[in-house]
Order: C-alpha cells, then structure tokens, then sequence
C-alpha cells in the first residue's frame, strides 16, 4: 500500500471496510438494534462526498456509466445504485463518529489545524460548476465532511489498537520455481535423469517437455499444503526435487529463489492488513448492528449525477490520504 506505517494506512483500510459493509445486502437479516436519533447530513455535506466520487468515476469512465443497468439489486441502473452505497457509507460515517463520543474520540486542536488547512486546499480547488453540483457547498461544509472523517478514522485506529496482527517471514514466504509437469511418469523419471546431470539447463528441458508452457511459478507460503508446495518449500536454492505426483500428473521442480525479499515484504503487508481489516469489520459490525443509524432527508430520493457535467474535482479522498496521518 502507499503508507509505510499502518496508522497511516487507516482512512485507506478504513474506507475498505466500509465500502465492504455498504455492498452487503441486508435483506433476510433481523434487526434487532437500536435505531439512533442522530442528524444526518444537509444536501450540500453529502454532496461534497458524492460529488467528489461521482466526478473520481466519471472522470475516469465517462457519464454514460450512471445509466447502465445493475441486476440482483433493488437499483435498476448504476447510478442509483451507487447513490444508495454511497448513502450507507455516509450512515457508517456517522455510526462511528457515534461510537467515537462514546469513547472520548475527538480530532485535537492541532488535528483541526490540518484539517481545516486540508479543506481550505480542497474548496479553493473548485469550480463555479463544482461548487453548483456539490449543493453549492460552503468551505463549512467541506470542514464537516473531512472532521468526521477523520473522526472516523481515528475510532477505527482505536478499535484495531491492540489488534496483534504480525505475520512472520516464514508464513508469507514467496519463492520462485521451475517445473516441469509431465503425464507419464517413465518419461517424468527418465527427465529427472537428465537435468540432475552436472551443467545441464532444467529450463531447456522444460521448455521442451512441461505440459504447461508457463515454466516459472511463484509460490506463496500457506497458500496450499499439498504435495507439490511442501516439496517445493523444502528445496534449497537451486536444489532439484524428485520426481513428485499430483493428481495424475508428475512434477519436477528446481528452486531458482528460495527467498523472493521484496514479493515476500509485500505479501507480508497484505497479510497483516487483512487481519487489521477483518478485525476492523468484526468489531464496527457489532457496534453497528446495535446502533442503527439511517438518513431519511429528501434529497437523498432526487440526486442526478449527470446534473453539472462540467464538473470534475474527484480529489477528496485523495487530498486527505495525502496529507493526513495519525
């Protein structure tokens, strides 16, 4: 990810989640919390928020997007569907900005100083056109949306802050191998032979015989634990496996990296994150299922995004992830 310390990967994670949350489908799922009677947002603070996403996408995918059909949602088309998403990630906006009065969470004096500098950057970046779609929002407004925010982010900091979520080097080891797979294993042996041999090139003979054209694989600890991925983590760099039957088939393997440095750093951070992530999902979700927060405003029933296409500023999260940390 872009942040080299997790703090600083939190809005990130956090927005994951969320958005995680906000695509499961509630139906055939008892209530049984407590609905809160918490304010929701005004027409022009969502707005900032989804007319920042609503640009991020159009931007990227042009405007004809918003009305291509969706299937197996109470939306018909994409658009609507992606109001309705957006509006549940608003409502888990404010559930933990609920849970964060509970617990004595606010953004200090000195967080409000880069929050109030990170809006200032952000409305002073609009347009005419920006402004109109976005309600013609206030510089207010867009300090409420990024305060609760970090608000948000900062709770979910709280709720993973004991969270042991360590992985060694050995459980997201990454190693790279040659193979050869063959059918028969008379012919498997019989290649065995002839790559064990002093000097002799294991890829040339793999490019000649394997049934899989892709010769190199990179093989992640964990991953499986059949026969074939403990042969191969036994080996030593540039070791040559025995002949090794799978499911039919008969396999040769040569180590070639016995420790990939840089993908295992990587999978080690994506491993640790998943477990931050679901730890994060797991506790929010029981908060949020006993404090049920829902927007009933108007507006959230006549948002048009293809009103203002001039519009373009899709930079909030951006801005923030860039100049925000914990």
């Amino acid at each position: 990810m872009r942040f080299q310390r997790f703090f600083k990967k939190t809005a990130l994670i956090l927005s994951c989640v969320l958005m995680a949350c906000s695509f499961i489908s509630c139906k055939g799922v008892e209530i049984t919390g407590k609905t809160e009677e918490v304010d929701g947002y005004t027409e022009a603070q969502a707005m900032v928020i989804i007319g920042s996403e609503r640009n991020r996408y159009q931007n990227q995918l042009g405007g004809e997007v918003w009305s291509l059909p969706v299937e197996n949602q109470q939306e018909s088309t994409y658009g609507a569907y992606f109001v309705a998403k957006l509006k549940e990630y608003l409502q888990d906006i404010k559930t933990l900005n609920l849970l964060a009065e509970e617990k004595g969470i606010i953004a200090t004096s000195t967080d409000m100083e880069k929050i109030r500098s990170l809006a200032e950057d952000f409305y002073d970046g609009l347009s005419a056109e920006d402004i109109a779609f976005m309600g013609n929002c206030t510089e207010s407004d867009v300090l409420t949306m990024y305060t609760d925010y970090y608000v948000a982010c900062k709770t979910a900091e709280y709720l993973i802050s004991n969270v042991d979520s360590e992985v060694s080097d050995a459980d997201a080891k990454i190693i790279r191998v040659q193979e050869i797979v063959v059918s028969d294993e008379l012919q498997a042996e019989q290649l065995l032979q002839k790559v064990q041999v002093q000097g002799a090139n294991f890829s040339y003979y793999a490019q000649q015989n394997s049934e899989d054209p892709n010769i190199e694989k990179t093989l992640a600890k964990a991953e499986k634990n059949d026969a074939l991925y403990q042969a191969a983590f036994a080996l030593e760099e540039g070791q040559i496996s025995d002949v090794i039957e799978q499911d039919g088939k008969y396999y040769i393997l040569k180590c070639v990296d016995a420790y990939d440095e840089e993908a295992t750093l990587e999978r080690k951070k994506k491993l640790e994150e998943t477990i931050r992530s679901n730890a994060l999902l797991r506790q929010y979700t029981a908060y949020a299922d006993e404090h049920i927060v829902r927007f009933r405003e108007p507006f959230w029933k006549t948002i048009d995004l293809t009103a203002h296409p001039e519009s373009s500023a899709g930079n909030f999260f951006s801005l923030f992830d860039a100049a925000i940390s914990f």
